[in-house]
């Protein structure tokens, strides 16, 4: 009895010696991969933040210039209605008083007009619902930007939990 009981202590030994070096492995071996999860989740973050300063900054040199790139689609168009209201008032200035030419400019300005009105509701509209078409692509890359800095924080919270 003594020599069964002396093996049965001698496996049941060996399964806690197992099992405790098994235990200590894996959180070991988790932790390391957390830690590695962390870091990389840090230098995406930063990786994402000068993406974010790069084109931060190009949208305010292209507004600042000027350059259209820096304007939505919409935006554009209404700029260009607005020309052609005053190249319209021009027109209308240069004519005789109650000629055809007159007329035909007046008709023109009025269609300017609407056309006008059209595109400022469409680009109040699409600004209001929230829509990247009445954003400039800059202005939309530094948007993705910030939402891909918003992920990477949420990783990194997650990962500082494990």
């Amino acid at each position: 009895m003594k020599s069964i009981f002396k093996t049965f202590v001698t496996v049941i030994a060996a399964a806690f010696a197992f099992a405790a070096v098994t235990a200590i492995a894996q959180p070991a071996a988790a932790v390391k991969e957390n830690s590695a999860q962390l870091k990389s989740d840090k230098a995406a973050l930063q990786r994402q933040l000068k993406r974010l300063e790069a084109d931060e900054a190009r949208l305010k040199a292209d507004t600042a210039s000027g350059k259209m790139s820096a304007e939505s689609k919409d935006a554009y168009e209404v700029y260009k209605a607005k020309e052609a209201i005053k190249g319209d008032k021009k027109d209308m200035a240069a004519d005789k008083e109650a000629s055809l030419q007159m007329q035909s400019d007046k008709a023109a300005l009025e269609r300017q007009i609407k056309r006008l009105e059209a595109a400022e509701a469409r680009l109040k509209a699409d600004t209001k619902e929230g829509k990247m078409a009445a954003e400039s692509k800059d202005a939309e890359k530094v948007y993705k930007d910030q939402q891909g800095m918003k992920g990477e924080k949420k990783d990194i919270a997650a990962d500082q939990k494990k």
